[in-house]
């Protein structure tokens, strides 16, 4: 994790109006695009940290060691999800895939739609405080005093995260090779799970594992309490946010209904 300023909490969230509320003044700060600048993140349980699954193995030891497990695990999934794809997934989709079906990679999820990510905030643990986070996207390059290498929001197609990519996938090079900051990827909208999400992504480096404000000057937390979740999930289910609209598959389908019928 790189060192500098933690995310402090701004306030709480403890309604929809509330996340609302925040998302506006965040959004009025954003001069233009807000539309894909504007990301969210709920974390079910307080405290978590803004870090990608590759970094949360216990046992790791070296950058190396990380490397050689994510390439494996990558070889593998593609290997086996060939008769579930449509195979013609360029290694950004299917390495995009991995993250949304809960593989370790060195993505975060984020969303554009702040329901969506007050869900996550929720939908779990309704005894544990949750957060809530929101920045704007962009100025993930410019507080990072990022080189010409990159600025903005990539997408799949951008060169640093097509060379970030094929270090994994092609075993290329080594954890040397990655680039020194976060990036901020939008991927294409091919997968029904991504377009329900309105999923986006931050692509963390061995340097910058963990994102904080010392990455990004608007990034800011709110706890979501535990004595709220309760009364957050019947308001986003009045609004049509529940396990199948965020998932879309049978299983979720099958959580919905169970709820929904107490």
């Amino acid at each position: 994790m790189s060192a500098g300023a933690k995310v402090g909490i701004d306030s709480e969230i403890s309604s929809v109006a509330d996340v609302l509320a925040v998302s506006e003044a965040v959004a009025t700060s954003v001069a233009v695009r807000a539309h894909t600048r504007l990301w969210c993140r709920g974390h079910a349980k307080a405290g978590w940290k803004l870090e990608p699954g590759v970094y949360r193995w216990p046992n790791v030891k070296t950058e190396g060691e990380r490397l050689r497990r994510e390439r494996h695990l990558t070889q593998d999934f593609r290997v086996f999800s060939a008769n579930l794809r449509q195979g013609v997934e360029s290694d950004e989709d299917i390495y995009f895939l991995q993250q949304h079906y809960r593989m370790p990679t060195r993505l975060l999820d984020w969303t554009t739609n702040p329901l969506a990510a007050l869900y996550f905030a929720t939908a779990e643990y309704p005894d544990d405080d949750g957060e809530f986070f929101i920045m704007d996207a962009y100025q993930l390059s410019t507080t990072q005093n990022a080189s010409d290498e990159f600025a903005g929001i990539a997408t799949s197609r951008h060169p640093i995260i097509r060379n970030s990519v094929k270090i994994i996938s092609a075993w290329v090079g080594d954890a040397k090779t990655f680039t020194g900051h976060i990036v901020p990827v939008r991927p294409d909208h091919f997968d029904s799970r991504i377009i329900r999400q309105l999923g986006y992504f931050t692509f963390h480096v061995p340097k910058r594992s963990a994102l904080s404000a010392a990455e990004n000057k608007t990034l800011k937390r709110y706890k979501v309490p535990a004595a709220a979740k309760s009364k957050l999930k019947s308001q986003l289910a009045v609004l049509g946010v529940n396990h199948f609209t965020v998932y879309g598959d049978l299983d979720h389908l099958a959580e919905w209904l169970k709820d929904a019928h107490g």
